[in-house]
């Protein structure tokens, strides 16, 4: 139970910082199931909560357990009740901590190192299996929605801005634009790595 939490805050912390895709169209993504863009847009916006209601995130504004939560990352240990998982983004700017509660194991709860809330993720399933499910992020101050992910599988995800656009394809650890052009890679040190575009033109050589 503990390895199934943590690859889900592993994946979810994954994708917020994924990178920007380009223009939409109806081209098909191979993976371990076939979407197309609109197709999988569908599926993830379908019944999706546009706003999360601010009085479920109230009680969890502020960790009142950050200092004990902060001990535990820092000494590679895990409290009863809650899994715990830090997190460094874009080249070690962001930093913070991840948490999700034994008892609303459908919410992850993104925190500052200083223990504020920054985001939420609520685990929205379509069904009694595993796959597939949708992930919405939402904004800790303004509870709005702020981007969506599709998961199809442990390796492969679709991750959408709140309008609609397409991030990412995430395959394994290579994302891709709607083109199926790879424009980022990952790893599980949980650090996004932009990939230098494939369309700049050689340089002219004398």
């Amino acid at each position: 139970m503990k390895n199934i939490k943590k690859l889900f805050i592993i994946l979810a912390i994954l994708f917020i910082f994924s990178p920007n895709a380009f223009s939409e169209n109806e081209t098909l993504l191979q993976g371990s199931v076939s979407y197309t863009v609109d197709s999988a847009r569908e599926l993830a916006f379908e019944g999706l909560d546009m706003k999360l209601d601010k009085e479920l995130l109230k009680p969890y504004l502020e960790d009142e357990n950050n200092k004990e939560n902060r001990l535990a990352i820092k000494n590679g240990t895990q409290i009863e009740g809650r899994t715990i998982m830090s997190f460094v983004m874009a080249k070690g700017l962001i930093k913070g901590y991840a948490l999700v509660y034994d008892d609303k194991p459908e919410y992850v709860y993104y925190y500052s190192n200083g223990g504020y809330l920054i985001a939420v993720d609520a685990n929205q399933k379509y069904n009694e299996d595993v796959y597939p499910y949708k992930v919405g992020k939402y904004s800790a101050v303004t509870g709005n929605l702020v981007s969506i992910g599709f998961y199809v599988s442990d390796d492969e995800q679709y991750v959408y801005s709140k309008n609609g656009k397409l991030k990412a394809h995430w395959v394994g650890n290579i994302g891709y634009n709607e083109k199926g052009r790879p424009i980022a890679a990952r790893d599980y040190n949980d650090e996004i790595i932009k990939k230098e575009s494939t369309d700049k033109k050689p340089q002219k050589t004398n």
